[in-house]
């Protein structure tokens, strides 16, 4: 029902039919997926279950087993996107790990080590593996030479891992922050993660909300970006750590905070 705000716009550039099942504090509901299978002509499911983008949720290694389940009783594909997954310490295995015969395990470096290394490695199953070589194909005749060497060595001489960490480190004082500035406001976070997930007050709508603050120098982005069911719907907004210093990062939240308290005058003061 939520998911990567990119899906809807490429499906539709590539004729695809998206659907958008239910989710819960868990991420994708199996028993949702598993009607779906059995009432539609249903595919490949796609899933992002480490820090799920947008509602920064981790999906535990029960529901992942359940979704490989669902996927193999009715012979469909995973597109498990785990790029984030590495910044989670200790994180429940993969999807691909549960049902390796069927999923597409995508992964990149541009968010857990440098943003300049553009690159990233797909671990398809056999019998994929001239459907995704066909496919890659169309948008490029190969990967950068010299970034996947560098990609490369870095992962087997550990500098990938040590990159991960610091980036982990950083985080969670990141973490810290948003914890010290939205004290008494719900929101959704993983300790590990590169956003959080507000809901907003049910008198609050999304577009003013996000209006107000990037008029006072704050983007945000609106949790309808990353809507693909036409279900019941709570505004929510989404809010970056990782994209600023740690010290606008601050000042950025101290913006949103008074705007969710509706502390005009000292909102003011602060600008």
């Amino acid at each position: 029902a939520i998911g990567h705000h990119t899906l809807v716009p490429l499906a539709r550039y590539l004729g695809f039919n998206l659907e958008g099942l239910p989710i819960d504090g868990n991420g994708l509901i199996p028993e949702a997926l598993d009607e779906a299978c059995r009432l539609s002509d249903i595919r490949a499911v796609f899933v992002q279950p480490s820090v799920i983008n947008p509602t920064a949720t981790l999906m535990d290694a029960r529901r992942r087993e359940e979704i490989a389940a669902v996927a193999r009783k009715h012979d469909i594909a995973i597109i498990e996107n785990d790029v984030l997954g590495p910044l989670v310490e200790d994180r429940p295995p993969p999807v691909a790990a549960f049902a390796p015969e069927r999923t597409l395990y995508v992964t990149s470096f541009t968010k857990i080590t440098v943003p300049g290394l553009r690159i990233g490695y797909l671990a398809a199953p056999d019998r994929y593996v001239a459907a995704v070589a066909n496919r890659h194909l169309v948008s490029n005749w190969m990967a950068t030479p010299m970034v996947a060497e560098i990609a490369t060595r870095w992962v087997t001489d550990g500098t990938a891992m040590e990159l991960v960490r610091w980036q982990r480190s950083a985080l969670r004082r990141r973490q810290d922050i948003a914890s010290q500035v939205l004290a008494g406001i719900d929101y959704r976070v993983q300790r590990d993660g590169l956003h959080l997930w507000l809901e907003l007050p049910g008198d609050r709508a999304e577009e003013s909300f996000v209006s107000q603050a990037r008029l006072r120098g704050v983007a945000i982005a609106p949790g309808t970006s990353f809507r693909i069911a036409e279900s019941p719907w709570h505004p929510a907004v989404r809010i970056s750590l990782g994209s600023t210093t740690e010290g606008e990062l601050r000042a950025g939240l101290s913006v949103v905070a008074k705007l969710l308290l509706g502390d005009a005058e000292h909102l003011l003061l602060a600008i």
